[in-house]
């Protein structure tokens, strides 16, 4: 893994509140929800059901819901970042992670439990189509 200083995710603070709560919302399964960005700042949340067939060791946005997201996002031709959550290990990249990743080309959030009830943790991550995986920094701010 490689750190790349110029790799910056900005979110507002209001919005990462909203994505931690719907990451506890849904422990001890695995949440998961989308991000709406615009040049590097999330501008949108869109918190999820989880439809994976086994939700306590991985998560799928339905297609219908991806479909919302996809449509929304373009009315303000913004890009997605995925996010979840890892309820009982690491905010790092899954080998399923990386898979699915590596097809999508998303950013992925990823927040980890794994110390609940404290509060969770969350990491940034670029995963290429090889399968490299990079992490990024995460920028909370107020708006004014």
């Amino acid at each position: 893994m490689v750190a790349d200083p110029g790799f910056v995710v900005r979110i507002p603070e209001a919005i990462y509140a909203e994505m931690v709560a719907h990451v506890l919302a849904g422990y001890p399964q695995e949440a998961c929800g989308a991000l709406g960005s615009v040049h590097g700042t999330v501008v949108k949340n869109y918190p999820t059901a989880n439809v994976a067939e086994h939700p306590e060791d991985f998560s799928i946005i339905s297609e219908q819901d991806i479909v919302r997201i996809f449509n929304d996002i373009d009315s303000y031709d913004g890009d997605m970042i995925y996010y979840h959550s890892h309820p009982i290990t690491e905010a790092y990249p899954s080998a399923r992670d990386i898979e699915w990743s590596r097809r999508s080309g998303y950013l992925y959030i990823i927040f980890s439990l794994q110390y609940h009830p404290e509060p969770p943790y969350a990491r940034v991550f670029r995963i290429s189509p090889e399968g490299d995986v990079t992490e990024g920094e995460i920028a909370l701010f107020s708006p004014e």
